[in-house]
């Protein structure tokens, strides 16, 4: 009996750490990838917030911020907007139909796989993205959220 007690909080201990920690910063299952050109090397997760929602357009060098998200449906995606913005991708989805319907904003423009994420990144001067933490992650920037 003692030793199912042991067993049962060593299964509750693994599961609680399961479920913590990929919500915890920084280790969401994705990096923040920006244009190589970017002075940017690391970015507050408000700011980075504010840059996919398009309460801020530029850079604080001034140059035009340009977010690209991830499908809808993709785990990458699904950790940063829990992690950024601190909804689900519904919420964030829900936000921009709102602002579509009303005419006053386009959502960022979203691209199939890391791959097209990246390939947006390195061709669009103030791109700023979100890709697997295993992506390969040549010509682009990745730079820390804090």
């Amino acid at each position: 009996m003692k030793n199912q007690k042991i067993v049962r909080k060593g299964l509750l201990a693994a599961l609680l750490a399961a479920l913590v920690a990929p919500a915890a910063a920084g280790e969401g299952g994705y990096r923040i990838v920006v244009n190589p050109a970017n002075p940017a090397s690391a970015v507050e997760r408000a700011e980075l917030a504010r840059l996919f929602m398009r309460k801020v357009s530029a850079w604080p060098d001034g140059t035009p911020a340009a977010a690209v998200d991830q499908p809808r449906t993709a785990p990458v995606r699904s950790a940063f907007s829990r992690d950024v913005h601190n909804k689900d991708v519904d919420s964030v989805v829900a936000y921009w139909a709102t602002l579509v319907y009303a005419g006053r904003e386009l959502p960022p423009p979203v691209r199939r796989s890391d791959e097209e994420v990246l390939e947006f990144v390195r061709q669009t001067p103030g791109a700023v993205g979100y890709v697997s933490a295993d992506a390969p992650t040549d010509g682009v920037k990745v730079i820390a959220l804090r």
